[in-house]
């Protein structure tokens, strides 16, 4: 159980990273805690997370971003991300 825990903890800060990234809002190098932390904390983060537009995000509407984002790195679709997978887009800004 521990262990589980532990991968998804894991798991919650690398999609952050990601998201961040995905959102053009912060630098992925920043893991979008640029500006202590004030980074993802924007209308335009939360607007594009409310998806049912209440002007709130639910827990339900977070992890679904996070699982669209998981999705989109996951590129051979095996329910892991590979270190290619995981430094694609950081390659890519890198202009590698």
């Amino acid at each position: 159980m521990m262990k589980h825990a532990m991968r998804l903890s894991a798991l919650a800060l690398g999609l952050s990273f990601a998201a961040a990234s995905y959102a053009n809002e912060v630098s992925f190098a920043t893991g979008g805690y640029a500006r202590g932390g004030q980074a993802m904390r924007t209308m335009k983060v939360m607007t594009m997370l409310d998806t049912s537009k209440d002007h709130q995000v639910s827990k339900d509407e977070f992890m679904g971003y996070y699982e669209k984002v998981f999705t989109m790195m996951d590129k051979d679709r095996d329910g892991m991300i590979s270190e290619a997978e995981w430094l694609d887009k950081q390659r890519k800004s890198d202009g590698g």
